[in-house]
């Protein structure tokens, strides 16, 4: 059963909210928001930058660009994505023949050799996998073509999180309220502090190691996300328990599914039919390849979002028009440069600004309107930001590494705060006291989980 409502097709994602009216709008232009300051690192946004009139503009100017791709999809576009989705299948079916073969070879040299040849492949094939197939079909960015497989309803792809949880997670909450504390829950992923209008606390000093657990383990973070996303979501709801129990028995039948297959079913045939080398060696291809695809997932989305000069929202504005949200989108995000591979490989959010602007747009065509949309983002004066990936990459450890470190007024405020409150010492005591057994040893979102489950 799925768990979301049908998706719309070819339209874009921005949420069109309410429009400010002749008046608001002659009031606005009396005075230009102050924008935010482009120079200094780590910048937040308390008001619109842009005036209503200039946001329409900008909309009209960006709607003609959509259109116009849009528009103009056809057969081109539908062999593209399915030469992908060819590659990543027999790409997978070389690699793990390889990965079997390997515990064959008679030298050490032979059976290293191939090993590194069938992991990489297979490396590659779930990095495409996820990237340019998974996140963009799981989109609907190819539902047009009313494909029976490669279409948002249908497509699940090759890691723990469940398409449905994922894309309640990513597709609605994050791209309708993108950058916006409180409301987009992929600011720091309720593990890793990226601004200061998420309080610092004690083991935010942690937050290096935390990204480290998090970058190696990034698809199961992704599948967890959700769940604790919804927890509070649905907790004023009188469904809650029947919403969260639906959710967390698609998510671990999901990861029942992933580990039986990579690290049960694979390896135990390539026991029985070349023996027990070959487990071994379609074993450990499977995990250095997840762990693989999992450390490339995290740098790409991290580089796209967590850059110095990506902007954090700190409320919604109420008469937030479809111009005011392409600003915000394009504010908040951060584009890579690399070639064509390159961008083959990151699904395309190399290109995050496009993306975010237009998530349903197929992603191979962010390349050809980048420059375009580039020349809009300067002629309305606004940052377009963009940079080689180990610049962004630096840049993202540098703000996490910055966050982790308390200014001396949050310090002392929470001194003053510590010194006061037992009211978390009584509650730690509590929750330590109701987990027992092993499952003291498991995150809350995952007894969670299990509990709804169950």
């Amino acid at each position: 059963m799925r768990l979301l409502p049908p998706i719309d097709t070819a339209h874009s994602a921005a949420p069109m909210l309410t429009l400010l009216s002749d008046a608001q709008l002659a009031r606005d232009g009396s005075e230009q928001p102050a924008p935010s300051s482009q120079q200094t690192p780590y910048p937040t946004v308390t008001q619109a930058p842009l005036l209503k009139a200039k946001s329409d503009a900008l909309a009209v100017e960006l709607n003609a660009l959509y259109k116009g791709v849009m528009d103009s999809l056809g057969s081109d576009d539908a062999k593209y994505i399915q030469r992908i989705y060819a590659t990543v299948v027999y790409s997978e079916l070389v690699a793990r023949g390889l990965l079997a073969v390997a515990g064959r070879m008679s030298s050490r040299r032979s059976q290293i050799g191939t090993w590194l040849l069938g992991t990489s492949m297979l490396s590659f094939s779930k990095i495409l996998n996820n990237m340019e197939l998974g996140h963009n079909v799981m989109h609907g960015q190819y539902d047009w073509m009313q494909h029976p497989h490669l279409n948002s309803q249908k497509f699940d792809w090759d890691i723990v999180c469940p398409a449905p949880l994922w894309q309640h997670s990513h597709n609605y909450l994050h791209h309708t309220f993108t950058n916006i504390v409180g409301r987009d829950h992929d600011v720091g992923y309720h593990l890793i502090r990226v601004t200061d209008e998420q309080p610092w606390t004690p083991e935010d000093r942690y937050t290096m190691f935390s990204t480290a657990v998090l970058a190696f383990g990034f698809e199961w973070a992704v599948a967890f996300h959700d769940i604790q996303i919804s927890v509070d979501e649905y907790a004023d709801s009188p469904d809650l328990h029947k919403i969260m129990q639906q959710k967390s028995r698609a998510l671990f039948a999901k990861i029942g599914r992933q580990v039986g297959k990579d690290y049960i079913a694979l390896p135990a045939i390539a026991a029985l039919t070349l023996g027990r080398r070959s487990a071994m060696s379609t074993l450990s291809g499977n995990i250095a390849a997840n762990t693989i695809r999992n450390l490339w997932t995290w740098a790409v989305i991290f580089c796209g979002h967590f850059t110095e000069q990506a902007h954090i929202y700190t409320h919604l504005d109420a008469d937030e028009s479809k111009g005011d949200w392409y600003v915000r989108q394009i504010l908040g995000s951060s584009n890579i440069k690399g070639n064509k591979w390159f961008h083959i490989l990151t699904g395309n959010l190399s290109h995050q600004i496009e993306h975010h602007i237009f998530p349903d747009m197929p992603a191979s065509h962010y390349a050809s309107i980048a420059p375009q949309v580039k020349a809009i983002c300067h002629k309305y004066d606004l940052p377009y930001n963009t940079g080689r990936f180990s610049t962004q990459l630096r840049q993202v450890l540098g703000r996490i590494h910055h966050f982790s470190k308390p200014s001396e007024q949050e310090w002392q405020a929470y001194q003053s705060v510590s010194a006061a409150d037992t009211t978390h010492i009584h509650k730690s005591t509590t929750e330590s006291e109701t987990a027992k057994g092993l499952s003291r040893f498991l995150p809350p979102v995952v007894r969670k989980a299990i509990a709804y489950a169950w």
